[in-house]
């Protein structure tokens, strides 16, 4: 079993403190820190100001192929319910009968990563195939997507914009929120939260409420 389909098999439904599998994979993992925005009335994490390593993170998820976000990442349980049936079809398909190989099956349920992923800011322990990885041209200085460093707002829907100093009260106007309604928290991103985004961001408008709220309880 590959190391991520323990930790989210095993850790889906278990806090933090139960799952010895996640603290030793979170404790070789660095941790990204959000400054958020927290409806007080609703319980609703409208946004979050945090520098380029979050932003960095969730650009670099979409170059991870469908076939691992759903079987390598998610563990086929990625609440895409169609992709799920596929990829617990192929799993369930035997290999000469119905598959030409066991090579092919590998390559539709663990898709290589088809780019060298650098990036200081990549949470999952992703590799890329090193033949392949020689004849692709990384376009990235450095690993990174961004050209400089700077501060962002993610909206809970994760919609991405640079920060400047009137950007928050304009959310809050257009969200039309009181500020006696906001309150504003720290939390920090591990493996942990990244795949709690990665699974929410896959069915839900309000990825960071579903996959933070757990931090603002403690």
């Amino acid at each position: 079993m590959h190391p991520n389909q323990e930790i989210f098999s095993s850790c889906e439904e278990s806090s933090f403190d139960q799952c010895d599998v996640l603290k030793k994979e979170v404790s070789a993992t660095s941790t990204m820190l959000l400054k958020v925005f927290l409806q007080k009335s609703s319980g609703k994490l409208l946004f979050a100001e945090t520098k380029e390593d979050f932003v960095e993170f969730l650009f670099g998820i979409l170059s991870i192929p469908l076939g691992t976000v759903v079987g390598t990442l998610l563990n086929g349980a990625s609440s895409i319910s169609c992709m799920d049936n596929v990829f617990k079809s192929i799993s369930n398909m035997s290999v000469g009968r119905y598959l030409m190989s066991q090579d092919i099956k590998d390559m539709l349920l663990k898709p290589h990563i088809g780019q060298p992923y650098s990036s200081k800011n990549q949470v999952f322990p992703l590799k890329c195939t090193p033949t392949l990885c020689e004849h692709v041209k990384d376009p990235r200085p450095g690993g990174n997507f961004l050209k400089q460093s700077g501060m962002f707002m993610v909206t809970d829907d994760l919609t991405i914009t640079p920060s400047t100093s009137h950007s928050t009260i304009d959310v809050l106007r257009k969200l039309n929120v009181p500020l006696d309604d906001i309150e504003r928290c720290e939390v920090s991103i591990g493996l942990e939260e990244c795949l709690k985004l990665l699974k929410a961001s896959l069915r839900s408008c309000s990825t960071l409420t579903d996959s933070l709220k757990h931090q603002l309880k403690k």
